[in-house]
């Protein structure tokens, strides 16, 4: 196995992250914020503002990435 690659996105250091998920990697940054339906409208916002991920739910928005 490969070296573990670390996101360096700043919400994994956080101890209270704002976001449930992380826009980089999607990977949950504070799990006690609570999973959050999005709706397809939400997600193309998020996606125009060049997240790779949601916030709110984790779902991947751009692909190829991963």
């Amino acid at each position: 196995m490969g070296p573990v690659q670390r996101c360096e996105n700043y919400n994994h250091g956080r101890s209270n992250a704002p976001v449930r998920c992380c826009p980089s990697c999607g990977g949950v940054v504070n799990q006690n914020l609570a999973i959050k339906k999005c709706s397809q409208d939400e997600h193309s916002k998020k996606r125009r503002a060049r997240s790779t991920f949601c916030v709110d739910c984790g779902e991947q928005l751009i692909e190829g990435i991963g």
